[in-house]
This record gives structure tokens, sequence and C-alpha cells, in this order.
């Protein structure tokens, strides 16, 4: 038996809630390049602070927009589009971020016996204030809001017309694209990048049925990936492409073959 396509009708409803949601969230991100100044020094305490005042509001707005969209126009509860709560998710949170963590500081083991070390520039209190406000920055600015939008209301409404593997391949290339737009960048190293996370994050939603792995990965590799790149407070000694392989190409390897042979464990996986 053939399987139907899905109607006109059911495609065009969540076109408009997918434009809904993501329009948002460009919104929101222009406001926020527009309020956070640029500075010679990312690392900046103050702009920092700017940055995550802006990002509280982009969260705040993002969530705001999808509670909306699942209350009124699909009569659905925050759980069903993945926002599950903080109280079952935090576990979730703390997993998708061992996936990152331990694959990435083993990479950076390795290529430290190899002659090229990561090293601190500051006293290890500036450090731990720098590593404290970037991941509160990159969790407010980038990972809830992005991973509520797509990982979560945008997989949700592309359900109606797709399942599985599909859902996860549309968001994934919705990803790229909405990251394009606003990064105003269509190298395809970059874009490769974001694919992975579209396709990585989208798995983590469906096997775990909430964003809260993805939030956490997500926050996990780019703060660390800030840090490393931009941040003065850290130094690394190796090439770009040898950072760009510990602080991506491992890690996502590493945890695509740990979720897909593995699963999610047991205590990571208890509300």
């Amino acid at each position: 038996m053939t399987r139907r396509p899905p109607s006109a009708r059911r495609v065009g409803a969540a076109a408009w809630r997918v434009a809904v949601a993501v329009g948002s969230l460009w919104v929101g991100l222009v406001i926020l390049t527009a309020v956070v100044p640029p500075h010679s020094d990312p690392s900046d305490a103050g702009t920092l602070a700017i940055r995550i005042g802006a990002g509280a509001a982009l969260s705040a707005l993002t969530l705001l927009v999808i509670v909306l969209l699942a209350r009124y126009a699909d009569g659905l509860r925050l759980d069903d589009v993945g926002l599950t709560s903080l109280r079952s998710g935090w576990r979730l949170a703390v997993w998708g971020t061992l996936l990152w963590i331990v694959p990435a500081a083993a990479s950076f083991g390795v290529l430290a016996l190899f002659g090229r070390p990561l090293r601190a520039t500051v006293s290890a209190g500036e450090l731990v204030q720098t590593v404290g406000l970037v991941l509160v920055a990159v969790l407010l600015a980038e990972a809830i809001p992005e991973e509520v939008i797509f990982r979560g209301y945008v997989t949700t409404a592309l359900g109606a017309v797709t399942r599985g593997w599909g859902t996860i391949a549309v968001q994934a290339v919705l990803f790229v694209l909405f990251a394009g737009m606003v990064r105003q960048s269509w190298d395809p190293t970059d874009l490769s990048l974001f694919l992975a996370m579209g396709v990585g994050f989208g798995y983590l939603r469906m096997i775990t049925g909430s964003v809260w792995a993805a939030i956490g990965f997500h926050a996990a590799f780019q703060t660390g990936s800030q840090l490393v790149l931009s941040h003065s407070v850290v130094e690394f000694s190796g090439s770009t492409g040898l950072s760009m392989l510990a602080l991506g190409m491992i890690p996502f390897t590493v945890a695509a073959i740990v979720v897909s042979s593995a699963g999610v464990p047991r205590w990571f996986a208890r509300s």
C-alpha cells in the first residue's frame, strides 16, 4: 500500500506556523544584533552583560510565541512541542552537555601531548568569570531560542506532513537556510556545520521527545567554540583546523556513535 502524500491544506497549515515561529526568532536576532554593540574584546564583562540581557529578552520572546502558537493554533501543551519542564529535563541537558565536553576535552588533551596545548592566559578567577558569562550568554541568546524554535515547535509542526528522518531532514535544511540568511554568509564549510547541528540535534529531539539534550549540547559546543576561537582568555597553539577538529568533528562524531548505539542512559532519562 502506497503512502498518501500530505494534503495541500496540511502543508499550508504547517508552513505558516513554521514561518511565524522562525520569523519571530529572526526579528529577535536582528534586534539583538542592533542592541549588542561591537567591541574589540568579546570577553569584556560589560559587553557580555548586555548580551545576556538581550538574550534573556530573545528567549522570552521566542517562548511567548511558541506558547501562543502551541495553545491557540494547535491546541497543544508545551510538552507536546518538546518543551518539557526543567524539573524533568535537566538530566537530559546534563547528558547533552557531557556528550560534547568529554570528547572535546579528550581531543584537546591528545593535542596537548603532541605539542599543541590549550592554555589559559588570565587568572583562574577571571577565566571562571568569563566562561560563566559566555555560557549564560550562549544559553539565552542562542541555545534556548534556537532549540525551542527548530527542534521544538518547527519539528512538531513538520510532524503534520512528514515523519521520522523526514522531519529531521526538513528542519535541518530550514536551520541551514536560516543560518545563512542571518549570517549573510553562504560559506559551504560553515553551512555544513549547521547542517550537522540540525541533524544531530534533531535526532536528540526524536529519541528523547524533548529539546533539553539538544540545548545542553548546543550550549556546550558554542561556549567552547567561542572561547577558543574568539576570546583572549584562552590560547590554542595549534591551527584553526585542529581546533575545529577538537571542537566540532570529533565530538559530533563520537556523540553520534554513542547516541545511535547506546541511546539515552537510564539515569539521564529519568524524569
